[in-house]
């Protein structure tokens, strides 16, 4: 999945620095802006304890889908209650996730909220047409959405399983999504990949034998309340605010039907704000939050065109130690139609250790 900020490429970088720095074994890791949980998951596979935080439910969602989940899942209530059905029985080595992700997607469409806001079909009649869907690929990602609902109201899964399932269709939605990279709009014309039609396919597994938890709280709660052995920071270092651009990402994740508005259909997100998007706080709010951590370790990530400056932020740090930084070269985030931003930029991490 296509996200600002993703560490997806950098993970080696930060992997890396880790061991570097951080000698023992067996350690308690907190990731309190997760986003997608890509940093998690390196965490999770390298065996580690892990602790995801995000205060969006989508990533919310993304992060207990990947630390809920140790083994093949094997959807017990759902299977024994005959909901799942037959599909999917026939292939090769078939199992109860697969049997699972067959019937959901064989359900037939239904015109719900995602297919009245977001597509041409629904949209056609009111003062602005949305085209972030195709009327069918709409229509499937309700009734999915629907149907996990009524699993989860029936008690036949539980919550990692339902996050599972409503993370594989986030993952669909945004494989036909009709947009360049965000949701902050929608193509005037139409992708190819927005014709085809929505799949769910199923996510990799990570075994774990470790406890892991996730949280959808504000990040300074969760620092204060928790101690970390290895903590990493990666705060939004841009205006962008990610409520905004994921917005209906974040409307399947809370499976809700939200007051929307204007050309883009936007939920209201004004709770979503982000201190570290807004230039005259952004810097305050990593000092309250750094002030009150509880870590041996601290790894932050940032941009070096970043609303912090790289002074203010080694400023900040020192006041739990002596902070280093390390860089790395890379590509500036683009769009899914190529755009013109090829500029390269430098992702920076920062460390110290608690004195």
């Amino acid at each position: 999945m296509r996200y600002i900020g993703s560490k997806e490429r950098l993970l080696s970088f930060i992997e890396s620095a880790v061991s570097e720095r951080v000698t023992e074994e067996n350690y308690s890791v907190g990731d309190l802006f997760c986003g997608t949980a890509a940093v998690s998951r390196s965490f999770k596979q390298l065996g580690k304890r892990v602790t995801a935080n995000d205060s969006l439910r989508f990533c919310y969602v993304l992060a207990k889908a990947i630390l809920g989940i140790n083994e093949e899942p094997k959807f017990e209530r759902l299977i024994d209650s005959g909901e799942a059905g037959n599909a999917g029985t026939g292939k090769l080595f078939s199992t109860p996730y697969d049997r699972v992700l067959a019937r959901l997607n064989d359900i037939p469409g239904e015109a719900g909220f995602i297919f009245r806001e977001y597509s041409p079909g629904g949209t056609a009649t009111g003062q602005h047409e949305r085209r972030y869907f195709s009327d069918a690929n709409a229509k499937k990602v309700d009734a999915i959405r629907a149907q996990i609902a009524r699993w989860e109201q029936a008690g036949l899964l539980s919550e990692a399983e339902a996050c599972l399932l409503i993370s594989d269709l986030m993952r669909a939605t945004n494989r036909v999504a009709n947009i360049a990279g965000t949701y902050g709009c929608f193509l005037k014309h139409w992708d190819q990949r927005a014709h085809n039609p929505l799949t769910l396919q199923r996510s990799r597994i990570v075994a774990s034998s470790q406890r892991h938890y996730v949280f959808c709280s504000d990040a300074l709660t969760i620092a204060s309340g928790h101690r970390f052995h290895v903590l990493y920071l990666d705060p939004p270092y841009t205006w962008r605010h990610y409520g905004a651009y994921y917005h209906i990402l974040e409307t399947i994740a809370q499976g809700d039907s939200p007051a929307v508005e204007g050309l883009t259909g936007l939920r209201p997100w004004e709770e979503a704000k982000s201190r570290y998007c807004d230039r005259s706080d952004a810097a305050n709010a990593l000092r309250e939050l750094v002030s009150v951590a509880q870590f041996k370790h601290l790894f932050l990530s940032y941009n070096s065109e970043g609303l912090i400056t790289h002074e203010q932020v080694m400023e900040i740090l020192a006041l739990r130690g002596k902070p280093t930084c390390s860089e790395i070269n890379y590509r500036r985030y683009r769009s899914n139609t190529g755009g013109t931003e090829n500029k390269t930029l430098k992702e920076r991490l920062y460390y110290v250790e608690s004195a």
